[in-house]
């Protein structure tokens, strides 16, 4: 070899190990990602998976199927092979133990540069590395406007005699643990009794109170629609995103965020150690992070983006988590712990509804 043609190899090759990781996508390639069913299996082909499809030339299987904490399981079951290469729809507490477990690949910015981007605070909530946040979001409460007064607080879902009376017997509904939304309400609950993720003795005081006035007990989110839709449900804790995607709607609801404050949530997508294709899905990942992507996911699904500088109208941004102060103010309750003490969590909810 010429000295001049080493040197320009050379080249080539310290330009390769700095570039980012992008890959030349081939059209014989698949690549299978978990998400869930309902309304967001809708969004989610039509607005990331199928321009991702087109751009890269690639086929992609969407496995909508499972909670978080269902998929998790079957990770984990799986040894960090579960039959699809993309976690698409992770929440925090599954990505804590998914890199303590080491089932799930550790991220670099050379993998998904789009990583640099995102809010600083992200790093606070899951681990530096662990997966692609795409989509955050908040506990919100909703309730039906043509059967109750607007409640102020987290207490008339907790204690709904207290403002509404008998006439919310049966129209109070619960959600099994499974979904972090219970979580979140829960230690809500907790939290008006002072407690909170350490103490969640005042939770389980409200839970037995509430009981009598609940009609309807369900664990995935896409469940409880059907309730609110025939009018069964007046009020409920519920993701702000899908609040307001069915609002939109027409659902006779409105949505408010109490005067306690709300906890956000981010949904996170992760590569398992198993994956089968882990250069496309880590391109999915880069996708999911995209400016352009995340401006027309945040209007389609109704939720805020993962990284600062999105421009939306402002109309829609104001019910949005879109500036630092925003962010600042907004409860990220540590999810090493709901992580660890979830499954005793949810032996004592059990325990109480029966």
């Amino acid at each position: 070899m010429s000295q001049n043609l080493r040197r320009r190899f050379l080249k080539q090759a310290a330009a390769a190990v700095a570039a980012p990781y992008v890959i030349t996508a081939r059209a014989q390639e698949t690549l299978i990602v978990n998400t869930q069913g309902g309304e967001y299996q809708e969004l989610v082909e039509r607005v990331v998976m199928r321009p991702f499809e087109k751009k890269f030339g690639v086929k992609l299987i969407h496995d909508a199927t499972g909670t978080a904490s269902q998929d998790y399981a079957k990770i984990r079951a799986s040894r960090g092979a579960p039959g699809f290469d993309v976690a698409g729809l992770l929440t925090p507490p599954e990505v804590i133990l998914g890199v303590r477990e080491g089932l799930l690949e550790k991220l670099t910015e050379r993998e998904v540069p789009n990583l640099r981007h995102l809010w600083d605070k992200t790093w606070q909530v899951i681990p530096p590395g662990s997966g692609a946040p795409h989509t955050l979001q908040y506990a919100a409460l909703v309730y039906h406007k043509e059967k109750l007064e607007r409640p102020r607080s987290w207490a008339d879902y907790w204690e709904p005699q207290k403002k509404y009376g008998d006439k919310v017997k049966g129209h109070v509904i619960q959600y099994n643990p499974a979904n972090l939304l219970s979580v979140y309400a829960l230690i809500h609950a907790a939290q008006l009794g002072r407690g909170g993720v350490d103490n969640m003795e005042p939770a389980w005081q409200r839970l037995k109170a509430q009981k009598p006035y609940v009609g309807v007990v369900v664990t995935g989110s896409a469940e409880a629609v059907p309730h609110f839709e025939n009018g069964q449900v007046w009020i409920s804790p519920y993701w702000s995103a899908r609040s307001a995607y069915y609002i939109d709607r027409g659902l006779p609801f409105e949505m408010v965020i109490p005067e306690e404050g709300v906890i956000g949530l981010f949904d996170v997508a992760c590569v398992p150690v198993g994956a089968k294709n882990k250069k496309l899905a880590y391109e999915f990942l880069n996708w999911r992070l995209d400016p352009a992507i995340q401006r027309e996911w945040a209007l389609a699904y109704f939720s805020s983006p993962t990284r600062p500088g999105i421009e939306l109208p402002a109309k829609f941004a104001a019910s949005q988590i879109t500036t630092q102060e925003q962010i600042a103010k907004t409860q990220f309750p540590d999810s090493d712990v709901i992580g660890a003490r979830r499954k005793d969590w949810t032996l004592k909810w059990q325990e109480i509804m029966g």
